[in-house]
């Protein structure tokens, strides 16, 4: 028993980490809900899937989508937005209206796990580039 319990704290980290997604593969995105609550799908036409981790890389995106309204649709790209942090409370009764004001989908990644399959670094907005469903490039940028 007791080389069962130091296997698993040993190979307990490695599986905390194999699912992140990496350049090379094929994204395999968990089900993800929009703020109208409508189902974003990442399809086999996606070309882009941004995602915003913090409230002021989702004001840089904001700002870059009402400047560019159609980016979006033109790119075949999505927008995604890391909403885990967010308690549920303050996520209903304030961003939830507010999000919805917006002429834009954004899915909301309200889930760790899903949060961690997609590559992020410290203060910068992740741009991963698709064809046919593969990841031919992750970015990690300042602004759009």
């Amino acid at each position: 028993m007791k080389y069962f319990i130091c296997a698993l704290l040993v190979l307990l980290p490695f599986g905390l980490f194999a699912d992140t997604l990496k350049e090379g593969t094929t994204i395999q995105a968990p089900v993800i809900k929009d703020q109208f609550e409508k189902t974003v799908s990442i399809a086999p036409q996606t070309k882009q899937v941004i995602i915003a981790y913090t409230k002021s890389q989702g004001d840089v995106i904001k700002a870059f989508l009402e400047a560019n309204p159609n980016y979006l649709s033109e790119n075949n790209a999505l927008y995604l937005m890391d909403a885990t942090a967010v308690p549920s409370m303050v996520m209903s009764m304030f961003m939830m209206p507010k999000f919805k004001k917006y002429t834009y989908s954004i899915g909301l990644l309200d889930n760790e796990k899903d949060v961690a399959y997609f590559p992020k670094k410290e203060d910068r907005i992740t741009v991963i580039s698709l064809e046919n469903l593969n990841v031919t490039a992750i970015d990690f940028k300042e602004k759009l």
